[in-house]
């Protein structure tokens, strides 16, 4: 069968550098496309914002959309295809993934799959606008099941975790080996024009890829929607089958650089370990960065520095708040001393490390929002690299939502204008900004020097160098929004 995937282009705010619209490469599609492929079907992918990232349009008034507008999807989309899909991973491109399945059932009457996080959440809403399935989470043996049905060879209430016009089966198998799939499709990407922005999701000064070695998340934060996703299911790879990827795109492509972009790779450290001494074996000379995220108390000094032994030289952790009484309302455990502990570590033997804080949360206070002031400041004289500080917004799947009025899904970013504390909130955010810049200079001004140094270069090692280059970059290519 001839399947094409459709990665929508990039949606944000305009103006809004810190909360909406942060670039990277598509995850899903590529491993959907190996999948599909190594089971003997044809597939392209149709990358709209990596086809065309520096196009921007308005869109809605409020917002830019970065990459081919849908009138240009549709002309790249061969006659003889067979099967369409579409990756939607935020509610920011609510709107126009609607728009875009309008405009594919009037060219096309081949069946339509929608797939990604939001979907999985709001699959109705798709189903309603004309989509045939929803894939619910995980995609590769439902895709294929889907592509067996349409073919005549399964029943459609025989395939696990979809949704349909007229019913839902509700997902219940995961992948439990997860070696037996193959390396995701990278080569189905607009690689250079990715690595040539000089930005993305991670920190970046060459060529990099994307890295998942495990799905899923054992935690149940009430913030998030990975709970309702995955179900709390965490399962990895082996070390030997992620060292295969790494050596096979260092051999193939020249790959370098890997954002490892796994919910929480850490959870197992033993296995976090081997991988390292994997590395070191065949002697890759690669970076990795935990870009996404990791849980610091799934580590400890041995980990580090087998980590760092092995070319890791960034993580991310999330305090999320300085106060232990927000950290339950948020059901999340974090223990602060320990992080102080793991960030000292890491600052002595040369990894980066960034800590991400939500503010705003509902039953948050004024003394909580100062305990998280205290707390960074602390951090920050421990060694700390960067913050990223984020508003809290609700987002589909998780708890916390039914918390927050119903808002347009394009405003469900970390920048949400509509709350009515947003002025106050964002006021907020900008001066713990500069406090984090001021302590930093004092107490390590010999990093703030070689930030400026990494700016002026294009050699990152941190996101906020390199969201510096990115707010420049992108207010060049705004002024040519077609209004």
């Amino acid at each position: 069968m001839n399947v094409i995937f459709i990665n929508l282009p990039l949606l944000s705010l305009k103006d809004d550098y810190l909360g909406s619209g942060i670039p990277s490469l598509p995850v899903g599609t590529p491993y959907l496309a190996a999948y599909l492929r190594a089971n003997g079907h044809k597939v392209k992918i149709i990358d709209a914002f990596g086809e065309k990232p520096n196009q921007t349009i308005c869109y809605k008034d409020k917002y830019i959309v970065r990459g081919l507008i849908l009138h240009e999807i549709i002309e790249g989309i061969p006659k003889d295809v067979e099967l369409i899909g579409i990756s939607v991973h935020s509610g920011e491109a609510y709107s126009l993934s609607l728009e875009l399945i309008s405009m594919l059932k009037i060219y096309f009457s081949v069946p339509l799959v929608i797939g990604g996080a939001f979907p999985t959440i709001n699959y109705q809403d798709y189903i309603t606008a004309g989509a045939n399935f929803v894939v619910l989470g995980e995609g590769e043996h439902t895709l294929l099941e889907i592509i067996e049905f349409i073919m005549g060879k399964k029943g459609v209430k025989d395939i696990d975790g979809i949704a349909y016009p007229g019913g839902v089966n509700p997902k219940t198998k995961f992948i439990e080996d997860l070696d037996s799939l193959p390396f995701p499709a990278i080569d189905l990407l607009p690689l250079e024009n990715y690595w040539g922005l000089g930005y993305a999701h991670g920190p970046v000064s060459g060529k990099y890829t994307f890295l998942i070695t495990s799905r899923g998340c054992p935690f149940n934060c009430n913030f998030c929607a990975a709970p309702s996703i995955w179900q709390r299911k965490w399962r990895c790879r082996s070390p030997k089958n992620v060292v295969d990827e790494i050596e096979f795109h260092y051999r193939k492509y020249g790959i370098g650089d890997f954002h490892i972009q796994d919910d929480n790779m850490t959870i197992n450290a033993l296995r976090v370990i081997e991988i390292c001494k994997e590395i070191l074996k065949r002697n890759l000379h690669i970076t990795w960065k935990l870009a996404a995220g990791m849980k610091v108390e799934t580590v400890d000094e041995e980990t580090l520095m087998w980590m760092r032994k092995a070319g890791c030289i960034y993580i991310s952790i999330s305090p999320e708040t300085g106060s232990k009484t927000v950290l339950r309302l948020m059901n999340k455990p974090f223990d602060f001393e320990y992080a102080r502990k793991m960030v000292q570590m890491a600052n002595k033997i040369g990894i980066k490390v960034q800590a991400c804080f939500v503010l705003g949360f509902p039953g948050e206070t004024k003394e909580d929002l100062n305990m998280t002031r205290d707390y960074m400041k602390v951090l920050t004289k421990d060694g700390l690299d960067e913050i990223g500080i984020f508003i809290m917004t609700p987002l589909p799947g998780a708890s916390s939502y039914n918390d927050f009025p119903h808002q347009n899904y394009e405003d469900l970013n970390f920048s949400p204008v509509w709350r009515p504390d947003y002025p106050f909130l964002e006021h907020l955010r900008v001066k713990l900004y500069v406090e984090f810049l001021f302590v930093k200079l004092i107490y390590h001004p010999q990093k703030m020097i070689k930030s400026l140094f990494n700016i002026l270069t294009r050699k990152f090692e941190l996101k906020m160098e390199m969201t510096f280059y990115r707010i420049l970059r992108w207010k060049f290519f705004e002024r040519k929004c077609n209004l």
